[in-house]
């Protein structure tokens, strides 16, 4: 907001990072002594477990971004604050008006990087993002080890993460749900601690946790719900009324303390917006913003809705870790586009059978209870699988946890839990080979190759921006709306990118009128995916509760205004480039 977004400040920010880097290490008194044995095999095959998806996700995350909210916002809101050196508000870009903490990681690596070229910016930027996958496991075999855990074992925990489908398409996709995960875990490892006789040290660590976790994503909220019920419960365990009363300041005072670090992001999409909750619950706190109104507001409900399909009834809900285990595509919103794989729900009865015979600690207990009111709260709201990464890492130190507690042997059952992510990386892999990202990574593929073999809309971006005239505006209908590769100005619906097109066809009597309105707007070009626009089975200028003749002069009118009156300079069975007369 200040204009900082610098080099020099990019490299002084970085220094006073590795230096408190450095004084942590130092007062963690970090050893590096041998352990007192080799590890044995299973130990080695478990760390290999988390190493393989580790180093194909650092790869993928050095490739061009193509995830698609990547190209809408994680990057692309960063690569506009930079071309004017300052946080601003980017127009009709409706997700930078909420919580953008972790993306501040990828801006001072983009600059950073940006000292070499362009493209070691770009890079830089996934490595940011990429770098909070293994703090995640880090932290996952961490606490395990701090609960008695052997290496194997802990490992083990952390290789249920990392083996996940979904958190290696997150890490390598630069979005920034594994931050979440990991503040989220964070901060349920510091109530625990606090729990079970932890001091303000545990209390900081809470605070701070939460906060930075509000900072990403609203969903945080969620987790603070269950962390306000832990302290109570803590406060009501205290000996007396007066321990109790403090300790139930102690804890809510943390907990305000969270909420107040991560509140900024919240008082400026207030401002910004009239809500600080924009675009979410538009009926308890609505909000308005360019390029958004209460009907899109209504059509993101139904939107976020259709994550696992929908409607979904009650045995839908019972059979959900179920479905969650044996289903799942990459990209498709009914089955929740990603994949978890089979490995949680192996290990979900050991911690069932663990809780039943009481023989996990008050901190696993707890662990416990954060996964399973997290993935409550995921499965009755948006089940977007991305979403449930903080429950599934909490999950998996449950899963470890119960396999060592139930074993005479911890190895016997963690190596039978292993053996379950072996489903998971053949899906990692799998994915990976056809993405085949490393050519582009290691410099032997262009960038340009790389990215029109993964988005079949490139080829028209390249036109744009090596054609176009620099004062050109085009209108993205239907085309994902990456703004990032794009290089003229633009005009276009986020999320429903057929919005506007769809109004003004309902509402012009001509395709001339449609032309007006398009240069008022400042349009001088169109680019728009008309395959599916065009078919009258698919369009959505095609209104069921219409007459077919109207129907029928809508698509008129919308073809005379694309394609018979304007100056085709490109266009093939799916996309469409044109020029305003």
């Amino acid at each position: 907001m200040v204009g900082l977004y610098r080099p020099d400040v990019a490299v002084v920010t970085l220094s006073i990072g590795l230096g408190l880097a450095g004084l942590a290490f130092g007062r963690a008194r970090v050893s590096l002594r041998l352990a007192d044995r080799p590890d044995d095999l299973f130990t080695r095959l478990a760390f290999a477990s988390v190493v393989l998806p580790v180093t194909l996700a650092v790869v993928a995350a050095l490739a061009p971004p193509t995830a698609k909210d990547t190209l809408q916002y994680h990057i692309a809101l960063p690569k506009a604050w930079l071309a004017v050196g300052a946080l601003v508000d980017v127009p009709y870009n409706i997700p930078g008006l909420r919580a953008l903490g972790a993306e501040m990681s990828g801006v001072w690596g983009m600059l950073l990087g940006r000292l070499l070229s362009p493209r070691a910016g770009e890079a830089a930027f996934g490595a940011a993002m990429f770098a909070y996958f293994p703090l995640l496991l880090a932290v996952v075999h961490g606490w395990a080890r701090e609960r008695g855990l052997g290496r194997g074992p802990a490992l083990t925990a952390a290789a249920l993460v990392a083996s996940a489908p979904v958190a290696w398409e997150v890490a390598g996709a630069s979005y920034v749900d594994l931050a979440l995960a990991l503040y989220v875990v964070l901060a349920f490892r510091a109530a625990a601690r606090w729990s079970t006789g932890g001091g303000l040290a545990a209390l900081a660590e809470l605070a701070l946790a939460l906060g930075f976790a509000l900072s990403v994503k609203p969903l945080a909220a969620a987790a603070l719900v269950l962390l306000a019920l832990l302290v109570l419960l803590r406060a009501r365990r205290a000996h007396g009324q007066r321990d109790g009363a403090r300790l139930a300041a102690a804890g809510v005072a943390a907990l305000a303390l969270g909420v107040l670090i991560g509140s900024p992001w919240y008082l400026r999409t207030w401002l910004l917006t009239g809500s600080p909750l924009f675009p979410f619950f538009p009926g308890l706190w609505p909000g308005e913003a360019l390029g958004w109104d209460e009907t899109r507001a209504v059509l993101f409900q139904a939107f976020n809705a259709q994550y696992g399909g929908d409607p979904k009834g009650p045995l839908d809900y019972l059979l959900l870790p179920v479905r969650l285990a044996l289903m799942g595509r990459r990209d498709v919103p009914l089955e929740w586009e990603s994949v978890c794989g089979p490995a949680f729900l192996a290990g979900t009865p050991l911690v069932a059978l663990a809780l039943w015979r009481r023989q996990l600690d008050a901190e696993l207990g707890i662990a416990a209870a954060g996964g399973a009111w997290l993935f409550a709260w995921w499965a009755l709201s948006a089940q977007v699988l991305r979403y449930l990464l903080p429950a599934t890492a909490l999950w998996a130190l449950v899963v470890a946890g119960a396999a060592a507690a139930l074993a005479d042997n911890a190895r016997v059952l963690s190596r039978a839990l292993l053996m379950a992510t072996l489903g998971g990386q053949l899906v990692i892999l799998a994915w990976f080979v056809g993405d085949d990202p490393l050519r582009v990574a290691l410099g032997t593929e262009p960038r340009d190759a790389y990215l029109t073999r993964r988005l079949d809309y490139y080829p028209y971006y390249r036109l744009i921006n090596e054609t176009l005239p620099t004062d050109a505006t085009v209108w993205l209908i239907d085309v994902r709306r990456d703004t990032y590769h794009l290089e003229r100005p633009y005009v276009g619906d986020y999320l429903f990118e057929d919005y506007t097109l769809r109004r003004w066809v309902a509402e012009a009597g001509s395709a001339a009128e449609l032309r007006a309105r398009a240069r008022a707007a400042g349009i001088t070009h169109l680019l728009v995916r008309h395959d599916v626009l065009f078919d009258p089975a698919r369009s959505v200028l095609v209104d069921d509760s219409r007459p077919d003749a109207e129907n029928r002069a809508r698509l008129a009118r919308a073809r005379a205004f694309l394609v018979d009156e304007a100056r085709v300079l490109r266009a093939d069975q799916k996309f469409l480039l044109a020029a305003l007369p």
